[in-house]
């Protein structure tokens, strides 16, 4: 296992600093490279993946991760082969993150807990606070030029904010410049003149242009349906383009400049007529009557009843985009119909939605799984008898609690590094990641979120029942979702189910949450060979 997860190159590019992990479990090592001699300078164990330089490019900013649950909390200074500690985050639910602004003039140091942040400036060698932290207030500061801008939820949803100078920041003297009311704000980025944003809204990708004023200027749809967008990499700020990459289920990627100033779109747009396959959104009614956002993709010609795999998420406000999926068209070529269920925890239709599928409320995550399931086992294109379902990490969790509370209604599973003992694992602090996602997922050691979660937890409600044939992928140094989980889980179906299975576990022993690279292929290809066996296509 290898991963290159962060580099930085020092001002006069002699010395190059790399955060690499060679286990899969996120504890890098930071080494520092002479260019010049070749000669390692540093190797700093157990670090972040976040590094910055200083402005002066005397110091090398690091965060260091705790042993145990890997938080990273606390930041150090290199320089000239000695470290020093500059700041240290205490408490055990917020996190340590590092970045620099858009106009490479001020560096950040960042502490958040789930729904809070506050920030540092470091650029004199220490960390001085721009804001005290607020409990519920998120705020993330950059700079272009004259300009400080703020995006925050300080008015209810996430907006734009702008700050006559950083003095400001504290006082709470902020400007609004963008109301994020009805609409997802996801990127954002700072030019001479003009400020991009870039968010969702009913599902939809949205870009805004402001001029340097702050005055919209454009409002363009990015997407429609089944689709997604985003402002692709970092721009030269004194450039007047802006690069939009975009894709669909049934759209391979591509990219347009638009121009900031007329709002014109550069390049000839791609066409999608001659597409083999076919992508839509759809609306299916929940059991409580919500709408849940569906997105399919299939091939075109195919007749005869499909089978389908149903895709999940539903956590920590993820939109789960409807990306191009290449490895996916295997399935689709076999008469597959590919669908993602944006159900409730996830981000897909703003944080409303998000918080609707959390904590006491990550029941309608299920609900919404299961009604999205039924609806299309009725569509008569679909095979009802060769229905799938699919999740990965906290997806697993999802697809395995709806197994609990519907054994029949899918032809098999596959859950990827599934999150399956929730009880056990929220009640071990010391575990990576626990103290900071009792806001997710509940605290135990409050009796109507331990009722709440004792009710859902995967593990602890196997029961008795004809439950389908399961794939389940651990990894030996997967830090996120320890490999016991996967592996006590799978054992207790065998041991309850009284269907006839196969329940099939495979664990990476080298590789973490998300697997070696190199075998991701592999991986795949095992589990669509799973799914394409129990569909009865052999071809």
């Amino acid at each position: 296992y290898y991963e290159l997860a962060a580099w930085a190159l020092h001002p006069d590019g002699q010395l190059l600093a790399l955060a690499e992990d060679r286990r899969g479990d996120r504890d890098y090592r930071i080494t520092l490279l002479d260019l010049a001699s070749g000669e390692t300078l540093a190797s700093l164990p157990h670090r972040a993946g976040d590094l910055l330089w200083s402005l002066d490019g005397k110091t090398l900013y690091t965060l260091v991760n705790e042993r145990q649950t890997l938080r990273p909390w606390q930041l150090l200074a290199w320089q000239d082969g000695k470290e020093t500690l500059v700041y240290e985050e205490r408490d055990p639910a917020w996190l340590l993150g590092l970045y620099r602004t858009t106009d490479r003039r001020h560096l950040v140091l960042q502490s958040n807990n789930h729904d809070s942040s506050e920030q540092y400036l470091l650029d004199a060698g220490r960390a001085d606070l721009l804001k005290g932290r607020e409990r519920g207030l998120e705020y993330y500061l950059d700079t272009q030029g004259d300009r400080v801008l703020l995006k925050s939820n300080r008015d209810g949803a996430l907006g734009l904010y702008q700050v006559a100078d950083l003095s400001l920041v504290a006082k709470g003297e902020w400007q609004r410049l963008w109301s994020g009311e009805g609409r997802e704000l996801e990127k954002w980025r700072l030019f001479a003149w003009h400020t991009v944003l870039q968010y969702r809204k009913e599902g939809d990708d949205w870009l805004d242009v402001l001029d340097a004023k702050g005055a919209l200027i454009h409002s363009l749809p990015l997407t429609d349906g089944a689709g997604t967008a985003w402002i692709q990499g970092s721009q030269e700020p004194a450039s007047d383009k802006v690069l939009i990459r975009r894709q669909g289920m049934a759209e391979p990627p591509h990219q347009r400049w638009l121009d900031l100033a007329s709002g014109a779109w550069e390049g000839t747009p791609e066409t999608r007529d001659t597409s083999p396959y076919q992508s839509e959104r759809r609306w299916i009614a929940g059991k409580d009557g919500v709408k849940v956002p569906v997105s399919l993709v299939w091939r075109k010609g195919i007749t005869h009843p499909r089978a389908l795999l149903l895709y999940g998420y539903g956590a920590y406000g993820t939109p789960m985009r409807p990306y191009y999926q290449p490895r996916v068209l295997s399935l689709l070529d076999r008469g597959f119909v590919y669908a993602i269920a944006h159900v409730r925890g996830g981000g897909l239709l703003g944080e409303c939605w998000y918080r609707e599928g959390r904590g006491r409320d990550k029941q309608h995550s299920v609900d919404d799984f299961l009604a999205v399931a039924d609806a299309l086992a009725r569509d008569p294109a679909i095979d009802p008898a060769r229905l799938f379902a699919m999740g990965g990490s906290a997806g697993g969790l999802l697809v395995a609690a709806a197994l609990n509370q519907a054994p029949t209604r899918f032809a098999g599973a596959v859950l990827q590094v599934p999150f399956v003992d929730l009880l056990s694992t929220m009640q071990d602090p010391e575990l990576p990641l626990t103290r900071q996602e009792y806001a997710e997922w509940g605290n135990p050691a409050i009796p109507g979120d331990y009722a709440a979660m004792r009710r859902l937890s995967p593990y602890d409600n196997l029961h008795k029942a004809p439950y389908p044939p399961v794939y389940v992928t651990g990894g030996l140094h997967d830090s996120q979702v320890p490999y016991w989980e996967p592996l006590k889980w799978i054992a207790r179906l065998r041991s309850h189910s009284t269907g006839t299975g196969p329940y099939l576990l495979r664990t990476e022993l080298d590789g973490g949450h998300l697997g070696a690279p190199k075998t991701a292929a592999l991986r795949a290809a095992q589990e669509f060979a799973f799914l394409l066996t129990l569909a009865g296509v052999n071809h």
